[in-house]
């Protein structure tokens, strides 16, 4: 099945794009296409993404609009045709 990775800040500069089409298989989690994405991202956006094994906490996670920390975090199935979107807190003051 394919679902759309859409990337921005830091993350959209390492892959190159701001939407990726990623192929996984059915009954993949929110976790599998980011790791899907990893591989084809390389070295430098898993250092962005990724804080050892876990997905960084600096990182908002959404699926279809809505914030994967409300549902079942990064273990939340995907269907064909959703959605993820990875950005960055934003911060300042």
């Amino acid at each position: 099945m394919q679902v759309k990775f859409k990337s921005f800040g830091p993350i959209r500069r390492a892959l190159d794009s701001q939407v990726l089409t990623v192929d996984v298989p059915d009954g993949s989690t929110v976790r599998d296409v980011i790791d899907r994405v990893l591989t084809i991202g390389g070295p430098e956006l898993e250092q962005i993404v990724m804080e050892g094994d876990r997905i960084s906490g600096n990182l908002i996670i959404m699926l279809n609009r809505k914030d994967v920390a409300t549902l079942e975090g990064e273990n939340t199935m995907v269907v064909h045709d959703d959605e993820i979107a990875m950005l960055p807190h934003v911060q300042g003051g």
